[in-house]
């Protein structure tokens, strides 16, 4: 292993620094707007927050508090723009991110330059931080519990404060989405693992007292409100409907597919494979004397192993076995205890020293910048910039009340546009329109609009196919869509149905 004192206290302290203005640059740069269907929800529910009309209903989202209430607070003083929205995510990253450069600080300076480079670096921690998705603010609440376990190991922290901050951080996951309920079995584990050895009591009498405490407020809560101690889990429980991603309602033959080779082709998904990959020959050196913990750092790859596993088998629903979705949005939060596994484990290997060929540095840091490289070079990805120009050019700055046929993502959020202000705007997503609608709405007098994103399409719905077919019985009505090449830039183009666009010179 390359000594840690080659690193210098201010050197560790300018990358530190630089680790931080990096993971802020690439949440400005890298954004890629709203994504509509979850961030339009948790938007607008925000918004509901600070105009009064917030309720928790049967709407699962409504739950989130954690996540909602701080957007609120952002977008009162900030305004609803894509960065103000997203503020809050942001923080959150960044207390990951400095919470994992604390402990390199505090521990070993190699875990804060390894896992600092891994989390700036990795795709979904610079996704997550400029969406408005409960992925990051999950992430930061799990990772606290973990840590703070893990510094009770170390001998680093009283554990009775550990047990405070556990208990919270695990009340606060949550109130922020219940797929909390994965970490379950590795706090059974450590439990019953601390019972038997007679360690660490002062930590969980703190954590499981308060972890019930808040347990039966929040049920209590709802009782007194709703009606239900149990309100929110009957919610989640009824929101388990058949989609083409769910389990429970298929044969043996995909449920066998699910936990078998599915959750593989999941982890291949938007480099999430990357941190598993990277944190894969430490859980894989596993051995049966290291579940006993003795050395603090074998923390980390056995919780990683548990989440695996829990991902791979649990269920989220009591009423039948319904595994989760494959797709690795919903594991997010396992990526920071990848990255604290790797970053744990290989400064520790004998390979580490080869870090001290001036080639081979090089050639890890342009991996790893990559990733942010190609975050970057995707900004455009969802055409939300030419989007916006055009809705506000055409639309929200005309008074007329008018008709905008367009994708089902722009259908749904379209409000974000008009700053959630009441608008006579209609909008129609082309895949849902029968004849009958299509008839009365090319019979009002009012300008109507086509609107084509095709980044925002989505070939499930075949809206390729129902565009083209609206197109058609358009023509065969007598009426044109112009202009031929349509207005604006890129793949985003605004046509108009019946009379001359409005401040079309504009």
């Amino acid at each position: 292993m390359i000594p840690e004192k080659v690193i210098s206290v201010q050197l560790y302290n300018r990358l530190w620094l630089g680790y931080s203005f990096l993971f802020i640059m690439l949440w400005h740069y890298a954004s890629q707007g709203l994504s509509f269907w979850d961030d339009f929800s948790y938007l607008s529910l925000a918004n509901d927050i600070n105009t009064g009309e917030f309720e928790i209903t049967t709407n699962h989202f409504t739950s989130r508090i954690t996540l909602l209430y701080p957007v609120a607070f952002f977008i009162k003083y900030l305004g609803i723009n894509e960065y103000g929205v997203t503020i809050f995510p942001l923080l959150c990253g960044l207390a990951l991110l400095n919470l994992i450069l604390w402990m390199g600080h505090s521990i070993n300076r190699w875990i804060g330059i390894i896992g600092g480079a891994f989390f700036v670096c990795d795709y979904h921690m610079i996704y997550f931080s400029n969406h408005l998705f409960p992925e990051l603010p999950m992430a930061l609440l799990i990772f606290l519990v973990i840590m703070s376990y893990y510094l009770v190991l170390k001998g680093e922290m009283v554990p009775r404060m550990a047990g405070l901050i556990a208990a919270l951080g695990l009340f606060g996951a949550f109130l922020t989405k219940t797929t909390v309920v994965l970490i379950l079995p590795l706090l059974l584990f450590l439990f019953i693992l601390d019972r038997r050895r007679r360690h660490n009591g002062s930590f969980w009498l703190v954590f499981i007292s308060l972890s019930i405490f808040f347990f039966f407020i929040n049920g209590f809560w709802y009782l007194e409100v709703k009606g239900s101690f149990f309100y929110r889990f009957q919610n989640i429980a009824d929101n388990h409907v058949a989609t083409a991603k769910s389990f429970f309602d298929k044969g043996a033959g995909t449920i066998l597919a699910r936990l078998t080779y599915l959750p593989l082709l999941g982890f291949l998904k938007g480099g999430f494979f990357i941190p598993l990959l990277l944190s894969l020959p430490a859980m894989v050196k596993l051995k049966r004397a290291h579940f006993m913990l003795e050395k603090a750092e074998h923390l980390w790859p056995v919780a990683s192993l548990f989440l695996i596993v829990a991902f791979w088998f649990f269920s989220t629903s009591w009423r039948y076995y319904s595994p989760l979705p494959t797709d690795p949005r919903h594991i997010v939060f396992f990526i920071p205890v990848f990255i604290m596994t790797a970053a744990t484990f290989w400064p520790e290997q004998k390979q580490f020293v080869l870090l001290k060929k001036k080639s081979l540095r090089f050639a890890a840091v342009l991996f790893a910048l990559a990733i942010p490289a190609y975050a970057l070079f995707s900004v455009d990805k969802k055409n939300f910039w030419d989007e916006e120009k055009l809705v506000e050019q055409f639309l929200v700055g005309d008074e007329r009340a008018q008709i905008v046929i367009t994708d089902g993502l722009t259908t749904y959020g379209y409000s974000y546009y008009y700053q959630f202000q009441n608008t006579s705007d209609e909008y129609y997503w082309f895949s849902e329109l029968t004849e009958a609608q299509l008839d009365a709405i090319l019979a009002e007098e009012r300008p109507i609009y086509l609107l084509i994103n095709s980044a925002f399409f989505h070939e499930g719905y075949n809206d390729t196919k129902n565009l083209d077919q609206v197109k058609a019985s358009i023509a065969e009505r007598g009426i044109s869509i112009w202009p031929e090449e349509g207005i604006g830039g890129g793949e985003v183009k605004i046509f108009f149905i019946k009379e001359p666009l409005y401040n079309q010179e504009q």
